[in-house]
């Protein structure tokens, strides 16, 4: 580089000396000869080490260069990369040529003489400033088409590598040429032959008026490796330019270079179209089939019920559980019929996906107090409700469970081939085991009573006339049932006598022998076996991890096992202990908090007075459990005239207290709502309040708050009467009221504006009533009474 830099500095100074002397117009011949030797000097200390111009170059590629020279850069065509237009002054830049090859050029034979000579080291010259004109001015020549060239400008120095693409220029007349060409040829022979493993790259000035120069660059690198950087330049200006020797090749991505393509998520742009691939061979596209699935409008309610809810037991697990009975119960049922298709497929579903058995079971003891009870339909039976529904359905299933599981001449007939109807019956085996799982967990959730597992086990392995023996598909389901439940019978006296029982039962089928020979298989004996030693030991069972669990029960396992490996011991990969049969904890919470309810309460009945009222409307206004204010209003069980004063008592604190107005008008909105005070009651005592208000106003100035509140809580309700209006109605006929009244309308609309129920507010101005007492109390028509209300 250091080498390079040289080089370009002593050509810049050779240049501007030579294009000094050019410039003159009438220099002294004998004074402009005595500066040869100093010019042949600087020339042959800037000279490349290679073979001379006339070796490598013909004659007629002599006489077809142009005038002006070019720089190493323009002989690689750079120019682009510093500027698309050429500089103010300078030669048209030369058309570009078919590329010559990247290999060196051969000298020629004529050439030869020049080369044998031993090579000398060549001076290094050192940068040096550019030369001071002349002290005396030269005279302006007039430029003439053979000498006006491009001004004397200096490039950046490049280190080119390939002799091949150099070119080569001129910028005198044929006089000089012939004079400077015998002056290089005593040149050369002095020259020394170049060293071929150092290549060198000479910078030669962009303009050498005063001589003639054939200048070659070298472009191939000692270690035959040529630079990236100058490939990509190369190939940057040549791109729209492919060579003969490789057109139609192409290149590729090195492994290491390439990026995965990154798939867009077609759900992300609607409005794209996703294109499939096409099959070309038409024989293999998949013909429909005449029973296919083809999506249709539901012909009935039925129908649409159905898709409804299996759209919503198709997503079930343990952690939307809330969800899917949340959305269920949403779900308006208009008969006994409905109700019963709902839970028909509720219970096929339970019977499809046993590993979801005790989720199904979790859904329907939450389920079993959101769906309406249907009155019934004969005389004396008891109305349909969804537990006894449920029930129904289940016993059924149990009644109908096959007295033998061999396929019958049916069954043959409807699958011929063998493996279909094992397949077949596999099914119906799997359904059975699953009904029995679910009624064990019925019972964990007390939805059956003990009698009737008592009942269900006697039917399928109990002592039966003739004594003859059951069959094993009903063992099976009995030590299905057993296992699922029998943690929580032994837990209880009557529970643990019926276990005895059982336990003694199954032993002494096990032992049953017929001709010298079990009477069942080892299958059967192994299942009986297992179920005994699994109550010995207490009822821990190894199960698969993979269990239907939510996944704070993961991460609790996932602890748990943490701490074993920390103790050294470190868990089965494959399997866990747990315990089976155990009822579900909020089973125990509920049976205990009603145990709780019975020992607060105690045998006498609570004493409805303003203490209580008052301390049920605020454990009301902190927990908003409508559940509790029902139990707790229903515990001191309130007469009529005990329940007409316990509102006129709640609606005293909301109108003495404009703070606590709105808890007790959300309390008595939830007594409507349940129909635990009827809204005759509310109408007297608020007609009374109503009354006095104006006086009330006088002493508490926020009075009026507690109608606003209440008022507005009454319109949210889906069961809202309007005689609840008519005391306000009465109280806005008066001439003096009616100021106040219109005040207490516009109060109640911009509450619900407040809570942001602007369709209450619509309700609340289609009601007759209502638009009728705000007409009369501001004077004016119903329609104008309306737009007022609307814009407050």
């Amino acid at each position: 580089s250091a080498t390079a830099d040289s080089a370009g500095s002593a050509s810049q100074q050779a240049s501007t000396t030579t294009g000094a002397t050019t410039g003159t117009s009438a220099p002294a011949p004998a004074a402009a000869e005595p500066e040869r030797p100093a010019e042949s000097q600087t020339q042959t200390a800037q000279k490349s080490r290679w073979p001379p111009p006339a070796a490598s170059l013909g004659a007629t590629s002599q006489r077809s260069l142009p005038s002006g020279s070019a720089s190493s850069i323009k002989a690689l065509n750079l120019e682009p990369l510093f500027s698309n237009a050429p500089a103010p002054g300078r030669i048209k830049p030369i058309p570009r040529k078919e590329l010559l090859p990247l290999d060196v050029p051969q000298p020629a034979a004529d050439a030869a003489p020049a080369q044998t000579e031993a090579p000398a080291p060549a001076p290094q010259p050192k940068p040096t400033p550019a030369p001071t004109p002349a002290t005396t001015p030269a005279p302006v020549p007039t430029p003439t088409p053979a000498t006006q060239g491009t001004p004397n400008t200096t490039k950046k120095n490049f280190k080119l590598k390939n002799a091949a693409l150099t070119r080569t220029k001129t910028t005198e007349t044929e006089g000089q040429n012939k004079e400077n060409k015998e002056n290089k040829e005593n040149k050369e022979e002095n020259s020394e032959k170049p060293v071929a493993e150092l290549p060198l790259v000479s910078n030669i000035p962009e303009e050498i008026p005063s001589a003639r120069q054939v200048n070659q660059v070298k472009l191939m690198p000692a270690d035959k490796v040529f630079d990236r950087e100058l490939m990509l330049r190369i190939w940057r200006l040549q791109r729209s330019e492919v060579h003969a020797s490789v057109s139609g090749l192409g290149t590729g991505e090195r492994p290491a270079e390439r990026v995965p393509e990154r798939r867009q998520n077609p759900r992300s742009t609607p409005n794209t179209e996703i294109r499939r691939p096409t099959r070309r061979d038409p024989g293999n596209v998949l013909k429909q089939g005449e029973n296919a699935y083809r999506v249709t409008e539901p012909t009935s309610r039925l129908e649409e019920l159905g898709r409804r809810v299996r759209a919503l037991l198709n997503k079930i697990c343990p952690d939307n559980l809330k969800t899917i009975v949340e959305t269920l119960a949403s779900i308006e049922l208009q008969k006994a019929e409905e109700l019963e298709y709902v839970i028909k497929i509720i219970f096929g579903k339970a019977l499809v996906e046993p590993h979801y058995c005790e989720t199904y079971a979790d859904m329907v003891f939450a389920l079993r107090t959101r769906y309406p009870e249907f009155p019934a339909e004969n005389e004396g039976e008891k109305p349909h409700s969804f537990t006894r529904v449920l029930l129904n359905t289940v016993q059924n299933e149990f009644e109908s469970l096959p007295t033998t599981f061999e396929p019958t001449d049916d069954d043959k007939a409807k699958f011929p081939n063998p493996e279909d109807l094992q397949i077949e019956m596999k099914k119906r085996k799997g359904k059975m085991l699953a009904n029995m799982k679910f009624i064990g967990n019925l019972f964990l959730r007390q939805l059956l009573a003990v009698k009737v597992i008592g009942q269900v086990v006697h039917d399928l392995v109990g002592i039966k006339e003739g004594n003859a023996l059951p069959e094993e598909h009903m063992i099976e389901c009995v030590c299905e049932l057993l296992q699922a439940i029998g943690f929580t019978l032994d837990e209880t006296t009557q529970g643990e006598s019926l276990m005895n029982s059982f336990a003694s039962r199954l032993k002494d089928i096990s032992s049953i022998r017929v001709g010298g020979k079990a009477a069942f298989g080892k299958r059967i004996q192994f299942s009986i076996e297992y179920l005994l030693d699994l109550r010995k030991n207490k009822w821990q069972k190894k199960l698969f991890k993979e269990q239907a669990k939510t996944k704070a029960a993961v991460r609790d396992e996932f602890d748990r096992e943490a701490r074993q490996h920390g103790r050294g011991n470190a868990p089965d990969s494959m399997f866990s202990v747990q315990t089976v049969g155990v009822r579900p904890a909020y089973i125990d919470d509920i049976a205990n908090q009603k145990k709780r309810t019975k020992t607060d309460t105690g045998p006498q009945k609570v004493k409805f007075d303003q203490a209580y009222v008052k301390k049920i409307c605020q454990y009301f206004g902190e927990e908003k459990d409508g559940e509790s204010l029902q139990t707790d209003w229903a515990k001191a069980q309130p007469s009529d005239k005990e329940t007409k004063q316990g509102v006129e008592w709640l609606l005293e604190t909301g109108f003495d207290d404009d703070k606590k107005a709105d808890i007790v008008a959300v309390t008595l909105a939830e007594l409507m709502k349940r129909r635990l005070v009827p809204w005759d009651t509310l109408k007297e005592c608020f007609s009374a309040s109503l009354s006095g208000l104006p006086e009330l106003k006088m002493d508490a100035p926020h009075c009026d708050v507690m109608v606003h509140c209440l008022v507005a809580r009454l319109l949210m309700l889906e069961n809202f009467n309007q005689v609840v209006l008519k005391p306000i109605q009465t109280f806005v006929s008066h001439n003096e009221n009616r100021d106040l009244g219109w005040s207490l309308l516009l109060g109640i609309i911009k509450k619900l504006k407040t809570e942001k129920a602007n369709d209450i507010v619509k309700k609340a101005l289609s009601i007759s009533e209502f638009a009728s007492c705000a007409a009369t109390a501001r004077n004016t028509t119903v329609s104008d009474a309306k737009k007022l209300l609307e814009s407050a």
